[in-house]
């Protein structure tokens, strides 16, 4: 992979998932970063790290004066619907106030290159508003605002759903599942379960932010996804194969605004998506208890 040129990258989040493994990769490629955090990060040891509340923008704004980033990678959120549904007023602070200092800082240090994560969420957000989605639809709204009014060179990312290693604090799908088939505790699922996802293992989310980083000019809305849809009812079998042990579930109603509309299968393979739930599945057999 190309280096990327920039002298200091700023990483909103670092503690969460996407933030450790990109710092991962970056501590192996020798690329110089600045990781912010409320807390510490519960996988890698001695870092660049500072722990700061990016809605505060005092404290927020000390990180900018000290290191100078060229770049920034804004991963920190309240994520996922339910987490944003029980949370709203959390949600509100971080992902949208957080964002805004994240774009308003960056506009006052003539930072290079801004970085925004979303999700796809916001796609059927008018059709099926949910809190997350609103959180996110309105950080779209100010990239294009502050890249429109203010030529900042702002880009958003659209994750789809990721899993992979350093991921015991999630609650996402696949990693519950897989923390409830190791544990024997219920998972559950909200409506039928046979409603699709796009599953994308984490290194090829970091491979495509490398390609995004190193482009000349960001685009507005940039997509990190495989464009491959798989049931959770497929997840749940593949898990239990390479388990040996049945998953123990139960089905729930879904939270407000969540998805459970089935579509068509379009994942004519599942050969990829084995391998790589293999590695998550032993990743957390090593390191969940």
């Amino acid at each position: 992979m190309k280096k990327i040129i920039f002298k200091m990258i700023l990483i909103t989040g670092s503690s969460g998932f996407v933030g450790s493994n990109l710092i991962n990769f970056f501590l192996k490629k020798k690329i110089k970063y600045i990781g912010i955090d409320k807390t510490k990060n519960l996988y890698l040891k001695n870092l660049n790290f500072e722990k700061t509340d990016i809605s505060n923008l005092k404290k927020f704004e000390k990180i900018f004066k000290k290191y100078k980033p060229r770049i920034i990678i804004h991963l920190a959120a309240i994520s996922g619907v339910g987490s944003c549904h029980e949370n709203i007023d959390k949600a509100f602070k971080v992902n949208i106030e957080g964002t805004f200092n994240v774009l308003y800082l960056a506009k006052k240090y003539k930072c290079k290159k801004i970085l925004l994560a979303s999700s796809f969420a916001t796609d059927n957000f008018y059709t099926r508003p949910n809190y997350y989605g609103f959180t996110k639809k309105s950080l779209e709204n100010m990239a294009l605002s502050f890249r429109k009014n203010f030529h900042l060179d702002v880009g958003v990312i659209k994750f789809s759903n990721i899993f992979g290693p350093f991921s015991l604090h999630k609650n996402s799908a696949i990693h519950q599942l897989i923390k409830c088939n190791l544990s024997r505790n219920f998972f559950k699922i909200h409506g039928t379960g046979k409603q699709s996802r796009d599953f994308i293992y984490i290194d090829e989310v970091i491979s495509s932010l490398n390609k995004i980083l190193n482009s000349k000019k960001l685009s507005l809305i940039n997509f990190v996804h495989t464009k491959k849809l798989t049931t959770l009812l497929d997840v749940i079998k593949v898990i239990n194969e390479i388990s040996k042990t049945k998953t123990r579930c139960k089905f729930t109603e879904a939270p407000a605004g969540y998805d459970i509309e089935v579509k068509k299968n379009t994942n004519s393979s599942l050969k990829n998506l084995t391998k790589n739930l293999k590695k998550t599945f032993s990743w957390y057999r090593s390191n969940y208890k």
